[in-house]
């Protein structure tokens, strides 16, 4: 179901122009407009053709809408054709917004499970927004030899409505997680499971995410073949104690996989800061390639 479920996400905002033409005929009880020529000159072809780059440019929407936008006031042509059909233009334009929006409610396969995990702990979040749509799986890893050495492993899958390509979308997905804070969200139900097992009380709404750096190319090496890969580190800190910046208490490696059709999968890694890992596998390659390999 996923390539239907793709697919119907994309024909969603295509549709947002046509709808828009119905939705002024309906609204001005204008017999004579036609599709063709209701936004204007040419500009029926130009803005089916910018939603179709959706499907080639990196960032998508938060790219294409900005420069669609401005170049149609460049000219005083453009200019004197948004005088005439402002009106329609305006509908167009929300309802290409909204259709997008819409687009990120449509559902998604399962998140990666490799059977070498066993069944997850949760198969839901209760704290994940409810958009974009994302499903998501979570397991808790304890080494019997070192029960200090823990893991708290969550594979997502998560709606890109903004683009159906997959250059820079993991990054571009993550930009807007940071941006509007879907990031802390999603990651409260490892802080919960975090707070569990170590003597530091963590308040799951009273934690921040420190980037470490930009994120580094990795070249992971799972049985079936090198993958090379952009990886986030971020450092958790909970706030809630007496300590003004914060006490660290973990680090969070994140790692995706881009594809066409507008989802990305990603792969999220919690460990307390005591974790051996942190210096012998600061990227969780351990873990990261079993992921891949599914």
């Amino acid at each position: 179901m996923g390539l239907a479920f793709d697919a119907l996400s994309f024909l969603l905002v295509l549709a947002s122009i046509p709808l828009a033409f119905i939705v002024y005929k309906f609204a001005t009880k204008d017999e004579s407009a036609r599709l063709q020529s209701f936004l204007g000159e040419k500009t029926l072809t130009y803005a089916m053709l910018g939603l179709l780059l959706l499907l080639i440019v990196p960032y998508g929407a938060f790219i294409l809408l900005p420069v669609i936008l401005s170049l149609s006031f460049l000219s005083p042509a453009g200019r004197l054709d948004w005088r005439e059909n402002r009106t329609q233009r305006l509908v167009a334009v929300g309802l290409v917004i909204l259709m997008l929006g819409v687009s990120g409610l449509v559902p998604l396969d399962p998140p990666r499970a490799p059977e070498e995990w066993g069944e997850p702990f949760a198969t839901e979040n209760p704290y994940a927004p409810a958009w974009p749509s994302s499903e998501q799986y979570t397991w808790v890893f304890v080494e019997t030899q070192n029960p200090a050495n823990f893991e708290v492993v969550q594979s997502l899958s998560i709606r890109t409505p903004h683009q159906a390509n997959p250059f820079q979308q993991t990054e571009s997905s993550i930009w807007i997680s940071s941006l509007l804070g879907l990031q802390e969200s999603r990651m409260r139900q490892a802080i919960d499971l975090v707070d569990e097992r170590i003597p530091i009380r963590i308040d799951s709404e009273a934690f921040r995410l420190d980037q470490k750096g930009d994120a580094q190319s990795h070249t992971f090496r799972p049985s079936s073949g090198n993958v090379e890969l952009n990886v986030w580190v971020y450092d958790c800190y909970t706030t809630s104690g007496t300590n003004p910046d914060g006490t660290k208490v973990g680090e969070v490696v994140v790692v995706g996989q881009s594809g066409w059709g507008g989802s990305v999968e990603l792969i999220v890694v919690v460990r307390p800061f005591f974790h051996d890992g942190l210096t012998s596998d600061p990227y969780a390659e351990s873990i990261v390639n079993v992921w891949l390999n599914e």
